[in-house]
């Protein structure tokens, strides 16, 4: 008999490696700050449809996650991210990296809207 069998007769549930919870979307930064609870942050991405705690948030991006945000300076190639800005310390005093940001976000929601890929 089996050592499971033997462990299911007596009730004895056995271990099992809990399940990571797998963070689909990155926002990529080089920054020595918290962006998750970032205001600006938080905004930005309930934009594009998408919970902070959905996002991973650090310099390196993992493979299977889609990089959402690259605020990264200096500019790390490939940029193949949704949207491309400046550093968030350079967003919060900039009215043109502000502006920049707002047309890549809203050029992604009219590109979903009429169902095009940017």
């Amino acid at each position: 008999m089996k050592k499971s069998a033997y462990l299911d007769a007596m009730g004895i549930s056995r271990w099992q490696q809990p399940a990571v919870r797998r963070k689909p979307f990155a926002v990529a930064h080089n920054q020595d700050i918290e962006l998750a609870d970032h205001p600006l942050v938080k905004s930005v991405l309930s934009l594009l449809g998408i919970e902070s705690d959905d996002c991973h948030f650090d310099e390196r991006v993992p493979g299977d996650a889609i990089l959402v945000w690259d605020l990264r300076r200096p500019a790390v190639l490939p940029r193949k991210a949704w949207l491309v800005s400046e550093p968030l310390e350079v967003l919060l005093s900039s009215a043109n990296a502000k502006r920049a940001l707002w047309q890549q976000i809203a050029a992604r929601l009219d590109s979903k809207q009429t169902g095009s890929k940017i």
